[in-house]
């Protein structure tokens, strides 16, 4: 059993040193350039030169080269060791400084909207105050007008009586009214009876003088 188990462990190595290495991408390493050849030594073709910086996708490792694809799709050998699986220092200083700028241009982005935010603010919180003053005079007038609808309540339970007296007393009123109107009637009645006997007996007076005053002259005449 052991020795079927130790026959298939070497029998996985073996086979996974038979396996191509995975592709992956890798990059000539700063400052140089390579040629591209068609087969793994220098006495193949050169097929292109690369530069630093050129991104190559590794097929297969044999010896001390790589078997890689260009972007295009070309395919050759490289020397192993100028390739490096890292950016090389000058992408990576150019692609951080391309991200410094971004980040410069965000935080002058972000500084302006802070003002704009610190603007907004301030608004806000004039507005705020303003509602909470108004809150308060709403406030207020509820109060006010919870302390009426109390004094409401109080009163309300004789409002009927209220209201019958305020009935009995406009009856009344109007009974006052017609008592009067008649009143004044029989005033007017009465002065003009008075007048009418004062007016007689002013004449009778004046009448009775006169008789008198006939028969006066009528016996001083002589016979």
């Amino acid at each position: 059993m052991r020795v079927f188990t130790f026959c298939c462990l070497l029998l996985g190595l073996l086979v996974l040193a038979a396996v191509p290495a995975i592709a992956e991408t890798r990059y000539v390493s700063d400052q140089i350039s390579i040629t591209l050849r068609r087969g793994p030594g220098t006495q193949y073709r050169i097929l292109r030169s690369v530069t630093t910086g050129t991104a190559l996708e590794v097929i297969e490792e044999e010896g001390d080269y790589l078997k890689v694809r260009t972007r295009d799709g070309l395919e050759g050998y490289v020397l192993k060791q100028y390739i490096s699986a890292q950016l090389p220092r000058a992408q990576v200083i150019a692609r951080l400084e391309r991200e410094l700028g971004q980040l410069r241009e965000r935080q002058a982005e972000m500084t302006g909207q802070a003002t704009e935010w610190g603007q907004e603010k301030k608004a806000l919180q004039q507005q705020l105050a303003e509602a909470q003053r108004a809150l308060t005079r709403e406030q207020e007038s509820r109060a006010a007008l919870e302390r009426q609808y109390r004094v409401l309540q109080e009163g309300a339970s004789n409002v009927v009586e209220l209201m019958e007296e305020r009935d009995r007393l406009q009856e009344e009123n109007s009974r006052y009214g017609s008592d009067l109107e008649r009143l004044q009637r029989e005033n007017e009645n009465l002065l003009r009876k008075a007048m009418i006997k004062w007016f007689l007996a002013g004449a009778g007076v004046l009448f009775g003088g006169w008789l008198l005053g006939k028969s006066s002259r009528t016996k001083k005449r002589p016979f």
